[in-house]
């Protein structure tokens, strides 16, 4: 014997047959699904969703990190180099801010006294900015990191020293009261 109940669902009045055999209740009717599709649907949306996670987009950024180091010196070193000595290599430029722009930041970094830093980036190409007036002679203008990898970039910048270098005399246009002009 089966028993019958009428019941308001979405698309107006449906029949259910109730079972006193099982416990099971079974709907009549288009707007219900069974417990067995719904649970293909969601099977489904879960594997659709994990596949997407697991695609990596074009252009995309790949995910990870590396880190990036070297050391800064400025060369002349001073004012006058001294005649029949090596040339100065360069001093380290300690307290020098380094940034590093790309994939959408910017990331700063510090040198040490001794000139040296290192900053851990995302994977990408990162262009390399000083925040100083000094200007790079050498170096790489930008670093491309790769995930797990490290990247050495050493810069060697100009400390803007400069002595003017006279030939002969120079007069004085402008000599002081009393001194007659050359």
């Amino acid at each position: 014997m089966v028993a019958q109940r009428r019941i308001r669902g979405p698309a107006g009045p449906k029949e259910y047959a109730e079972r006193p055999e099982d416990s099971d209740v079974t709907y009549s009717g288009s707007w219900t699904l069974g417990i067995h599709m719904r649970a293909l649907v969601l099977l489904l949306v879960i594997a659709a969703t994990a596949a997407c996670g697991a695609y990596h987009f074009p252009g995309a950024t790949p995910s990870g990190t590396g880190t990036v180091s070297g050391h800064v010196v400025a060369v002349p070193c001073g004012p006058i180099e001294v005649p029949n000595q090596p040339p100065c290599t360069g001093r380290p430029v300690a307290g020098l801010v380094i940034t590093f722009n790309g994939n959408g930041a910017a990331v700063t970094t510090r040198t040490d006294s001794s000139g040296a830093y290192s900053v851990d980036l995302a994977a990408g190409t990162w262009k390399v900015n000083f925040k100083s007036f000094m200007r790079i002679i050498s170096g790489p203008p930008t670093v491309t990191v790769q995930a797990g990898s490290s990247v050495v970039a050493d810069y060697v910048i100009d400390s803007g020293i400069r002595v003017p270098v006279q030939q002969g005399t120079i007069p004085n246009p402008h000599p002081p009261e009393g001194v007659p002009a050359a």
